[in-house]
């Protein structure tokens, strides 16, 4: 396996990122040095460097966890997902004995060390979710979520994908449908109901993944994205209504779609379906609105409040039949034609 952006966490945030924190006390300050230089490598995207200094900080402390972990991480965007495993289950272990001392009261995600824990058992999950080995990366997203149930890591998406590809959709569809607006998430709903035959609740996820990543479902689609579709970052502060954001959902999801003409066919369908367009188009329209520099005072909040209408489930939903049956009928009778 070589280095592979779609083998990287989705960005936003790496779940074992540290960082330079400053003095941490049972770190020796030669260790934390070599452990510092790992990061800023890892950072300049130059993981090779960050592996060698990360074994410098562990010939200095052999049972130092963040330098076991930093080793783990360099080695995972080489794409050495074992050696990677390994190193993130031994960082585990050197911190298991300080997470046992934390107060009772605390949670993990409120302790330094709690974090760093959380962030390793997420590095862990990701190396067995890119072998292939889906139980044990789904039992450890579990215990992510039992250890941390506001899910700061956002793991719940990455969990429902891991039921996806076991083939468990009952449980891949709960865990999509908790995990908010995510466009990952809701475009893997919409695969999942359509693969559970239940093509009104398909249309019902992927509408809402149009108003969540047009680029995204016009890519699924093959066709162009809108021109100059315009961004307002309250909608998506982390840019997952981004093209960048579309191109990494299909580094790491495409092998779904890819082969599969009739899903492309599904959701053309759905994304020309008129009431789309046109519930697309107002979409654009108030977003171009509320990024003019001349709006008055409760304009912004009137708008807000219209496109948060528009989008909504239960508006969806008294159309969501009739664009499935106008969908089913294009797919189903281009494919029979095409056979």
């Amino acid at each position: 396996l070589q280095h592979s952006k779609h083998r990287r966490p989705r960005s936003g945030g790496e779940p074992g990122s540290r960082g330079k924190a400053g003095r941490i006390p049972w770190m020796s300050e030669e260790s934390q040095k070599y452990c510092d230089l790992g990061e800023e490598h890892l950072r300049r995207e130059d993981p090779e460097e960050a592996l060698q200094w990360y074994e410098r900080a562990i010939q200095e402390d052999p049972e130092n966890p963040v330098a076991w972990g930093g080793r783990g991480k360099a080695c995972y965007h080489l794409g050495q997902l074992e050696r990677a495993e390994r190193y993130f289950r031994r960082a585990l272990r050197f911190l298991e004995t300080r997470v046992r001392e934390r107060p009772a009261n605390r949670g993990l995600w409120n302790l330094e060390v709690g974090r760093d824990y959380l962030r390793l058992l997420h590095w862990r999950a990701l190396c067995h979710f890119w072998m292939g080995l889906y139980e044990e990366a789904a039992r450890l997203f579990r215990r992510v979520l039992r250890l941390a149930p506001s899910d700061p890591l956002e793991v719940r998406f990455l969990l429902g994908e891991t039921y996806f590809r076991m083939g468990e959709l009952d449980r891949a569809a709960r865990e999509f449908e908790s995990s908010g607006d995510d466009p990952d998430a809701i475009f893997n709903l919409g695969l999942t109901w359509f693969y559970k035959g239940d093509f009104v609740k398909s249309v019902g996820a992927f509408r809402r993944g149009i108003f969540e990543n047009v680029h995204l479902a016009c890519r699924l689609a093959g066709l162009p994205s809108p021109e100059n579709m315009p961004r307002f970052r309250g909608t998506h502060p982390r840019e997952l209504d981004s093209e960048d954001a579309a191109h990494e959902y299909v580094d790491r999801c495409g092998d779904l779609w890819t082969g599969r003409p009739i899903l492309e066919s599904w959701i053309r369908a759905i994304y020309l379906h008129p009431n789309v367009q046109s519930d697309l188009a107002r979409h654009m329209e108030q977003i171009r609105s509320l990024l003019a520099s001349d709006l008055e005072p409760g304009q912004a909040a009137r708008i807000e409040g219209e496109n948060a209408v528009l989008r909504c489930e239960e508006r969806l939903d008294q159309t969501n039949r009739e664009v499935a049956e106008a969908a089913m009928s294009d797919t189903f009778r281009i494919r029979d034609e095409q056979q």
